[in-house]
């Protein structure tokens, strides 16, 4: 295998590793957002006050922070790795669907309602 065949295998599965990372805790993000729904939801359902389970509501509060943390470790972590490409032998080998013009980010331009 060629040197440049191995730097693009090499390549190619950090950049699916790490994007199957990024997709799994933004999944996270969101379950978390559907626990958040049930609880209040249950809480409501149950003709329960608001000040019953409160510490239940606290601690998912914590692990959405937590999770947010988390999200700006791998922004940090996906900058190293940029830095790293930059600075190698690898700064060569495109990342498919890494750069911005292969992947945009949809942008809403207008309010979404949610139920």
């Amino acid at each position: 295998m060629k040197r440049s065949e191995h730097a693009a295998t090499v390549v190619a599965r950090l950049a699916s590793d790490l994007t199957q990372a990024e997709d799994s805790q933004d999944e996270a993000v969101s379950q978390l957002g559907r626990l958040a729904q049930s609880l209040t939801r249950s809480r409501r359902e149950a003709g329960l006050s608001a000040t019953v389970g409160q510490a239940a509501f606290d601690a998912l509060a914590e692990a959405v922070t937590a999770q947010v943390t988390a999200q700006r470790a791998m922004v940090a972590l996906h900058e190293a790795l940029a830095d790293v490409k930059r600075n190698s032998t690898y700064r060569s080998v495109r990342l498919g669907g890494l750069e911005k013009s292969d992947n945009p980010v949809p942008r809403p331009t207008a309010l979404a309602l949610v139920s």
